[in-house]
């Protein structure tokens, strides 16, 4: 029994390790189509499932790349049931919402995580999209980006075995190597990035 145990905590580590290396390599290779692209900013945006009132929470990963301090990005959403209609929130009737990052985001500052509790209320949000994303630096210069394809190449296209997507309409992998149409928007995560 103590062996099985050993084997399955070792599995569990393994996995959990591959994981993070290739999440790490997603950031990586975003990073890389940004700077080409002279973008600021990679992001890794995924939702936890609606609690039982319905509260979806949007967890958003980033790194700053522009070579400047941020100190505010504002991220504007939608979200989507699964049938990939807009959704409205029950309780204040809001579908598109901006989720403000405040503080200092430095460019050689690595990797930063915000979340943001309860942004809608509906059990049948299933998916979120990116619509834009408006950084202030701290010298109070300014810069929005609404291209899809500029989205896109920001985005973070990890793999893992939770359901992680790109929300600009492309499941994670599939426009880059299989050159697939985009689909509907993806599913909401439901666990946070370990």
């Amino acid at each position: 029994m103590k062996k099985l145990t050993g084997a399955v905590l070792i599995l569990l580590l393994v996995a959990g390790c591959a994981t993070s290396a290739q999440i790490h390599g997603a950031f990586a290779k975003a990073k890389e189509r940004a700077i080409r692209a002279n973008l600021p900013i990679v992001f890794m945006p995924h939702g936890r499932e609606p609690h039982s009132a319905g509260g979806v929470t949007v967890d958003i990963d980033f790194q700053n790349i522009s070579g400047k301090t941020m100190r505010s990005i504002i991220f504007t959403m939608t979200p989507y049931d699964e049938n990939g209609n807009q959704i409205t929130s029950e309780v204040n009737k809001k579908s598109e919402t901006e989720l403000t990052a405040t503080g200092y985001f430095r460019s050689d500052g690595g990797y930063y995580s915000q979340n943001w509790e309860n942004v809608w209320y509906s059990t049948t949000i299933e998916y979120v999209r990116v619509n834009a994303v408006a950084i202030t630096y701290l010298d109070d210069t300014t810069q929005s980006i609404k291209n899809p394809d500029d989205l896109y190449k920001m985005a973070i296209h990890a793999g893992t075995w939770s359901y992680i997507h790109w929300w600009s309409g492309y499941p994670i992998g599939s426009k880059e190597t299989q050159e697939i149409k985009p689909a509907s928007p993806a599913p909401l995560r439901s666990e946070p990035i370990q």
